[in-house]
C-alpha cells in the first residue's frame, strides 16, 4: 500500500491508507533531472525536490507511520526549527533508513504546501567514518544534509574540538531558525544494547538546546521512535516537547505524558500542567545543572515514543505505507 494525498485544494493535505500514489507535475522527475545536471541552490525549491526525489529511490521499506494523527501536517505547517531525536534499535541500518522515510515524507509534505523555499533544511549527525566510506568521501551526502561528527568509541582526543565546530555551526542554524536536526542521542553507545537507555543518551543534544534557548524564546524536540520486524518498520511520531527559558529559569511541556509507557514520576511532575518549570528538589535548576535534567526529560519521552512505535507494529492492520 502507499500513501497517497486525498486534497491539495486550500493547502489541506490528508491521507488515507490504502490509496495509490499518483505523480503530479509539482513532484515531476523531469525537473529533477535537470536539475542533477546541475546542483541546485540549497535554499531553491528544486533542492527538496532533488532530495526527495533521490531519497525516495532508496526508501523501499514498507512502514507503519501514525500521520494520520496529524503530527506531520503540524510540523510542516509550524514553520518552526526543532530537534528529532531517534532511537536505536538492534539493526541500526534499518534506524537508518526509518530516518531517510521520515524525512523523505517531510520534504514531501513541505512541497506539497508550497513550503519548500522557505523551510527549514534537515540536517542530521552522522558518523564521519560511514561518510568518508563512499566514493566521494560523503561530499554528495554533506550536500543533501549529513553532518559529519567523530562519534565513534575510540575517538581521537582533538575530536573534541572538531566536534564542538560542528555543533556551534548546527546551533547557530537552529537559532537562526534554518534548519530541522536529526539526531540519535546514543551516537556510538547504540552498540552497547545490553544497556538501558539512560546510560546511553548522551548530553549534546541538551547542550544544544540551552545553548539555543539564550537567544530564541524556545525549541521544539520531536521524538521519532523506531521499531522493525523481518517484515516492516515502525515510526511513531511523538508530541512535542517544547523547551523555553524565562531568566534564570528553564521550561518544558509535558510532551508525551498522556502515554501509557510515559514514566509515572515525570507526569506526576507536570500534574496535567501544560508546562512546568525544571525543578530539582522543588528549586528551580540552576542554568550550570540544566543540562542533564533537560536529557532526563528527553530521554524518557523517547523511550515512550519507542514503546509507542512497538507497540504500533505489533497492531499493525497491514495497510502500510509505502513512498
Amino acid at each position: 500500500m502507499m500513501i497517497s494525498p486525498l486534497s491539495i485544494s486550500e493547502n489541506i493535505n490528508n491521507y488515507s491508507r490504502g490509496q495509490s500514489f499518483k505523480s503530479s507535475a509539482l513532484l515531476s522527475d523531469k525537473i529533477i533531472v535537470a536539475s542533477a545536471l546541475k546542483k541546485p541552490e540549497v535554499n531553491s525549491v528544486d533542492y527538496i525536490k532533488y532530495i526527495y526525489h533521490r531519497l525516495k529511490r532508496v526508501c523501499n521499506e514498507v512502514v507503519e507511520i501514525n500521520v494520520e494523527t496529524d503530527k506531520l501536517q503540524n510540523i510542516v505547517h509550524s514553520e518552526e526549527p526543532r530537534i528529532f531525536i531517534m532511537n536505536h534499535t538492534v539493526n541500526q541500518g534499518k534506524d537508518i533508513n526509518a530516518a531517510k522515510f521520515f524525512n523523505t515524507l517531510l520534504y514531501r509534505e513541505y512541497l506539497y504546501q508550497s513550503k519548500a523555499d522557505t523551510c527549514p533544511r534537515s540536517r542530521i549527525l552522522t558518523n564521519v567514518g560511514l561518510l568518508r566510506r563512499s566514493k566521494d568521501k560523503g561530499e554528495e551526502l554533506e550536500w543533501m544534509g549529513a553532518v559529519p561528527i567523530n562519534a565513534g568509541l575510540g575517538a581521537k582526543k582533538d575530536n573534541g574540538n572538531k566536534n564542538a565546530i560542528v555543533l556551534k555551526h548546527i546551533t547557530k542554524g537552529l537559532i537562526d531558525g534554518k534548519i530541522n536536526l536529526f539526531i540519535f542521542p546514543e551516537g556510538a553507545l547504540a552498540a552497547l544494547t545490553f544497556l538501558p537507555l539512560k546510560y546511553k543518551f548522551q548530553p549534546g543534544v541538551s547542550a544544544i538546546i540551552k545553548k539555543v534557548l539564550e537567544e530564541r524564546e524556545c525549541i521544539r524536540v520531536t521524538p521519532l521512535g523506531f521499531a522493525h520486524n523481518n517484515k516492516i518498520s515502525a515510526v511513531h511520531i511523538g508530541d512535542d516537547i517544547v523547551f523555553s527559558r524565562v531568566d534564570d529559569e528553564y521550561y518544558a511541556t509535558r510532551g508525551n505524558s498522556a502515554s501509557e509507557y510515559f514514566d509515572k514520576k515525570l507526569a506526576e511532575f507536570f500534574c496535567g500542567r501544560e508546562k512546568a518549570v525544571i525543578t530539582e528538589n522543588g528549586v528551580p535548576v540552576k542554568v550550570n545543572r540544566v543540562v542533564p535534567f533537560i536529557s532526563g526529560i528527553l530521554m524518557k519521552n523517547m523511550e515512550c515514543c519507542t514503546k509507542e512505535a512497538i507497540r504500533d507494529l505489533k497492531n499493525s492492520s497491514g495497510e502500510i505505507f509505502k513512498l
